[in-house]
């Protein structure tokens, strides 16, 4: 809890920056202390919006510290204001600093604390590291900040103080002044630091105080609290790392040839994109000139085509088949009628199967629609399928990348993510932008854990160096929105070459998995 009556540290007005009410009178640190020289603490972060400013720091070259209360969010994690940041040696009145635009804010939900991307990084600006130790009683930490001072609405440089730690309580630090300095406004966010043996140690960020000595302000009580985050390096390094994705098995991968012939294929670099086949010798069957899913747990659904005079399955009959190593595919009974939509060139990719085997699909009215197989009973969880949302007739592909998640594409090549939380029963995201020029591939599917296989598009063979159709990898990492390292031609990591013969490529969903 943060002491009743002091006062969150909301920022500078949009009407002073605009104003430029700069002072010529020698400025002081926050309410008190010095200036911080040129040379030092450029992980020191100045943040605007066209309403207000606060403080930050550097943690990472793409990543910043700030309080929640800085930056807002939307429930996409865009900041609520078009948001810009200033590190390095930033000096207002000149300009000076690296600036960059902050495209992602990601909360905690437990204290006054949010990570915010930049949308380039502070390429050769030092960050501040994370101190590893909670803030002790009676130790001096130095706060700093771009807020208003004793004389000064909007100075120019960022002042630092020396601040006593008066008491720790969770997630909160309690600081004080000797001489009476408090942070003021526009010094929200700002980082508090030890330094230990030379080296600045970010142990906290300002969140409130009584403002005492802060230009305009009359209050006569002193101290403010810190938001604590030296006991945050592990949640840090979740969102600005990409999350480690497990194969343990590989991911199979089923090939339907036009001849109607179905080709099991491993590939054993499905987390990094490597080079590295298991080759099929024979095909695991015939008759395969519908459309073919991989499943988990060895799955194959196959949306029937109707063969010849002695098949007794019409168009659109959904058969599941199951595949063990040494038994090949069994089973193949009738399950389900009128798939036949997904036959057609304008619905066959409009269908996918996720890590958990529900079937996607987009129906005929725009609808995103999902069917569970119950293994336990052997038939639907609800042979009618459950609709999960509308407006789905603006893509023109859809691909199951784990639980829930989904890759959407529109017919121009845009990419979006989307995330349903099936627990409670919500989307955690939608419509999130994930990339273009994904119409290029006439089939995207994956194994899981956010990787997409791309092919139908032209590449270099990584096996003889001859131009043709290729097989694409690329990996997705969420947290960090990033794609994984591409291969020269800036289009996704090839790995394999031809492809293009086939009527489906589907890969076993449930190969890969996020493992942090």
């Amino acid at each position: 809890m943060h002491p009743r009556g002091r006062t969150r540290l909301t920022a500078l007005s949009v009407t002073l920056l605009a104003g430029g009410l700069l002072t010529a009178t020698p400025a002081e640190a926050l309410s008190g202390g010095t200036v911080v020289p040129v040379g030092t603490h450029p992980f020191l972060a100045r943040i605007a919006t066209p309403t207000k400013a606060c403080s930050g720091a550097l943690v990472d070259p793409s990543w910043i510290l700030t309080s929640a209360t800085c930056l807002p969010a939307t429930d996409s994690g865009a900041p609520v204001e078009a948001a810009t940041v200033a590190v390095g040696d930033v000096d207002v009145s000149t300009g000076a600093g690296f600036t960059a635009k902050l495209t992602k804010v990601v909360r905690r939900t437990d204290r006054d604390v949010v990570l915010a991307k930049l949308d380039k990084p502070a390429t050769g600006v030092p960050q501040i590291p994370l101190g590893t130790t909670a803030p002790q009683a009676g130790e001096t930490l130095q706060v700093a900040g771009f807020g208003r001072t004793t004389t000064e609405w909007v100075p120019a440089r960022p002042r630092v103080a020396s601040f006593t730690v008066s008491g720790v309580n969770g997630s909160t630090v309690s600081v004080s002044s000797a001489n009476g300095t408090d942070a003021c406004k526009g010094d929200a966010g700002g980082p508090a630091f030890r330094v230990s043996g030379g080296t600045a140690q970010l142990v906290a960020l300002s969140s409130t105080s009584w403002q005492h000595g802060c230009l305009d302000v009359t209050e006569t009580r002193q101290g403010g609290t810190e938001t604590r985050v030296d006991d945050l390096g592990d949640w840090i390094r979740k969102q600005i790392v990409p999350t480690p994705v497990s194969c343990p098995a590989g991911a199979p991968i089923w090939a339907a040839r036009a001849d109607g012939s179905l080709w099991r294929y491993v590939h054993l670099g499905p987390a990094d994109g490597a080079v590295s086949w298991t080759q099929a010798s024979a095909p695991d069957g015939s008759g395969w000139t519908g459309r073919v899913l991989a499943g988990k747990d060895g799955v194959i659904w196959d949306i029937h085509r109707h063969n010849s005079a002695g098949d007794p399955y019409p168009d659109g009959t959904l058969k599941r088949w199951v595949y063990s190593t040494g038994s090949g595919l069994g089973g193949g009974g009738q399950v389900g009628s009128g798939w036949d939509r997904y036959l057609t060139n304008e619905y066959k990719n409009r269908i996918t199967v996720d890590e958990k085997n529900r079937i996607f699909m987009i129906d005929d009215q725009g609808r995103l629609k999902y069917y569970l197989w119950d293994d336990a009973t052997g038939w639907w969880v609800n042979g009618a399928g459950d609709v999960l949302d509308t407006g789905w007739s603006r893509f023109d592909s859809i691909t199951a990348a784990g639980d829930g998640v989904l890759y959407a594409r529109k017919p121009g090549g845009e990419l979006f993510r989307f995330k349903y939380d099936f627990a409670a029963s919500a989307w955690t995201q939608r419509d999130k932008p994930a990339g273009a020029g994904w119409q290029m591939f006439s089939e995207i599917f994956s194994p899981g854990g956010d990787i997409l296989y791309g092919r139908g598009s032209t590449g270099t063979s990584p096996f003889d160096g001859q131009t043709g159709p290729v097989l694409r990898w690329y990996r997705y990492s969420d947290n960090t929105d990033t794609w994984a390292p591409s291969g020269p031609d800036q289009m996704g990591v090839t790995i394999g070459s031809g492809w293009n013969t086939e009527i489906h490529v589907t890969a076993a969903p449930d190969s890969c998995r996020l493992s942090g």
